[in-house]
């Protein structure tokens, strides 16, 4: 029992902090990628998928066609709306430009059909997909277009963050998390290549776009593509945008419950990566980012139920056992009060128990064959 105990701890040890850690070490010590210094003009294409989203369809519009191009990109901007019923679309068609078209699914698709649908129809060497409540800094069109000047690079992630000063606790955590999860793309880039996009920025090269099978996280699917076709995905961190996070505890969860079922899904049809022999050290980073962290819920209750049993055989496991016992409850007290969240790492430990929990639950959503290929997007409001 004891041996499964300090197995669980050096487990999560690894998934949480230790690979974070060896792979900066490691990144710091290896070769700097040098950045293209030459950059020629690219047709690029805008795509932002849309659903219900006339709160913020318009300055999203407006957003886009503010960005940077220093570079002379020709750039296209494409909305598609996937069977609105909040009047979307025509908020894009009384706008009325010509940089911005606008194609309207046959009634309600989900995202991925959506996508399948309209890429075939874009003619850029470049996709950038956007989701259309983010707002991009005016610097992304240029950050994630120049490093394709690298003939390696087939897809070019950009950077999230949380405004953690106008975000409740919730969003104060995942602040915290997504600059963590940053640091760590940094690393990966300049080791084996990011590990893979999220989807509220991010840029492709067009012939590498694949169809998205229904059920499989489409951000993942899509950019973990150019490394099966032998590229590398770069990290602009320049290229960035601001997330809004629900302070709604239901809500969020049920976005990373859905996240974790088709992010595995599509880790699933790319398994073959993870081997290092095969791709060296992104098959490291891979396994460690995206398979063993999200056996951690595994470990946890592993950690959780042989401390119990360990309790009695002195005081270290008596007080580990009780303090776990300590966390979870107040935890599940904050969860049901949110001026719990407020006291001192509660708001924390709320976001990590949270988020492991959608894990699990995510996975077993996978394992019994459910599929979240239609959504509603988690909103404010």
């Amino acid at each position: 029992m004891e041996f499964v105990f300090w197995a669980s701890v050096l487990f999560l040890a690894y998934v949480i902090f230790g690979y974070g850690l060896l792979l900066i070490a490691l990144a710091a010590v290896g070769p700097v990628r040098r950045q293209p210094t030459e950059v020629r003009p690219h047709q690029v294409d805008i795509l932002i998928p849309a659903h219900n989203e006339a709160a913020c369809i318009a300055a999203k519009v407006r957003n886009t066609l503010a960005l940077q191009n220093p570079d002379g990109h020709d750039v296209r901007i494409t909305v598609v709306d996937d069977g609105s019923s909040d009047g979307t679309a025509q908020i894009v068609r009384d706008m009325d430009l010509p940089q911005v078209q606008l194609i309207e699914t046959p009634g309600r698709l989900g995202k991925l059909a959506a996508l399948n649908m309209v890429v075939p129809r874009l003619s850029g060497e470049i996709i950038v997909f956007t989701d259309a409540n983010a707002m991009l800094s005016a610097g992304t069109l240029t950050a994630l277009v120049r490093p394709f000047a690298d003939a390696n690079v087939g897809g070019v992630c950009g950077q999230i963050s949380v405004n953690a000063k106008k975000a409740g606790q919730i969003g104060k955590a995942e602040s915290l998390f997504w600059r963590y999860d940053q640091a760590l793309k940094a690393a990966e880039a300049r080791l084996g290549g990011a590990c893979s996009a999220q989807g509220s920025i991010y840029a492709m090269r067009r012939h590498l776009v694949p169809d998205v099978p229904a059920g499989a996280a489409d951000d993942f699917y899509i950019s973990v593509a150019a490394v099966e076709a032998g590229y590398r995905l770069a990290f602009a961190p320049e290229a960035l945008t601001e997330e809004v996070v629900t302070e709604k505890a239901s809500r969020e969860m049920g976005r990373r419950v859905r996240s974790t079922e088709m992010g595995w899904r599509a880790l699933m049809r790319y398994r073959g990566l993870m081997n290092p022999l095969r791709t060296g050290w992104y098959g490291w980073q891979l396994f460690s980012h995206k398979f063993l962290r999200r056996m951690a819920p595994f470990a946890l209750i592993t950690l959780f139920l042989t401390n119990l049993f360990l309790i009695a055989h002195g005081w270290f496991y008596a007080v580990t056992g009780l303090g776990q016992v300590a966390g979870y409850g107040l935890v599940a007290l904050a969860w049901a009060v949110p001026a719990v969240r407020k006291l001192p790492l509660v708001g924390t430990a709320m976001f990590f128990v949270m988020g492991n929990l959608a894990m699990l639950i995510g996975l077993v959503r996978y394992w019994q064959g459910q599929s979240s290929s239609i959504w509603t997007p988690v909103r404010e409001g």
